[in-house]
Formats: structure tokens, C-alpha cells, sequence
């Protein structure tokens, strides 16, 4: 895919936009403290690179992220009450999910963000320390706050557009 050249003026208030927004999420994370700011992150990279800031895209990558996630918890629960054999289960839910996206079902829940969120949550650095309970919170933190400051630009730029017509 091609991409389009930008003045160094509009590369300039691209990137000072981006740069607000992140301090914007990372002074609500400190308010609310949540841990950790990688998850919601992880879905800004997701909505801007994968999904190109396209909001009717956002419900199918916050369910997605929720079911890898919940998916690498229940890697994590299973293996840390029965060992190696207590990751059958999470395993076998990664066979089906595969076998899911494979045939293009279960698309709100069973997509590339699902496949994104479970690698990463499912990481064996990750595993060992992390609070999903708190992944979950700043996924909904990070959706709600990304989603919406893109909503919100758009609607500014369209009125914009208006009364400069």
C-alpha cells in the first residue's frame, strides 16, 4: 500500500497531535492507575496501523483484544494450578480460534487483534507477573479514550470543512 507524501508541516501536526494524545492517555492512566499502559498502547498501534483510525473497525478490536486476552488468562490460571497439563485447555481454545479465523467465523471476537492480544498476553515474561483483571480495565480505558479522541477529530474536521465551504 502506497502512502501519501506529507508536507513537513503536516507531518509536524501529525506527530505533535499523536504526542498529545499518548500524554493524554498516560495522565489518565497515572489518574486512574492503571497497569500496564502497554495494553491500551497496543490497541492504539493496532487502530492506527491495522485499522487505519477506522472507528467502525474499533468494536471488533476491543472484543478481539478482551477474547486474547481472557484466552492467555486462562493459559496462565490453568498452568498455574496443574502445571504443564493445565494449559490444554487454553491450547485447545487457540486450535479453535485458529480453526475460527481460518473459516472467517466468529469475526467480532475471532480476528487479528484476538491472534495480537493472545501472542503478546500469552508471553511467558508477561505471564508470570501480570493482573489481567487490570489489562482488561485499560483495554476499556484505551478504546474509549483512542476511539474516542478519533471520533472526536473527525467530527471537528468535518465542521471545520463546513464553514470553510
Amino acid at each position: 500500500m502506497a502512502v501519501a507524501t506529507l508536507t513537513k508541516a503536516q507531518s509536524a501536526g501529525i506527530t505533535l497531535g499523536v504526542v498529545l494524545l499518548i500524554v493524554g492517555f498516560l495522565l489518565i492512566g497515572a489518574w486512574l492507575a492503571l497497569a500496564p499502559l502497554y495494553a491500551g498502547f497496543l490497541l492504539l498501534w493496532y487502530f492506527g496501523s491495522v485499522d487505519v483510525l477506522d472507528a467502525k473497525a474499533l468494536p471488533a478490536l476491543a472484543i478481539g483484544a478482551v477474547a486474547g486476552t481472557l484466552t492467555a488468562w486462562l493459559l496462565q490460571a490453568g498452568v498455574a494450578r496443574a502445571g504443564a497439563i493445565g494449559a490444554v485447555p487454553a491450547l485447545t481454545v487457540i486450535v479453535a480460534a485458529i480453526f475460527c479465523q481460518l473459516l472467517g467465523r466468529l469475526p467480532i471476537a475471532i480476528n487479528r487483534a484476538y491472534m495480537l492480544y493472545v501472542t503478546v498476553m500469552a508471553a511467558p515474561l508477561l505471564q508470570r507477573q501480570e493482573r489481567f483483571d487490570h489489562v482488561l480495565l485499560t483495554i476499556a480505558v484505551a478504546t474509549l479514550y483512542f476511539g474516542g479522541a478519533v471520533m472526536l477529530g473527525r467530527h471537528l474536521m468535518a465542521r471545520r470543512r463546513v464553514v470553510t465551504a
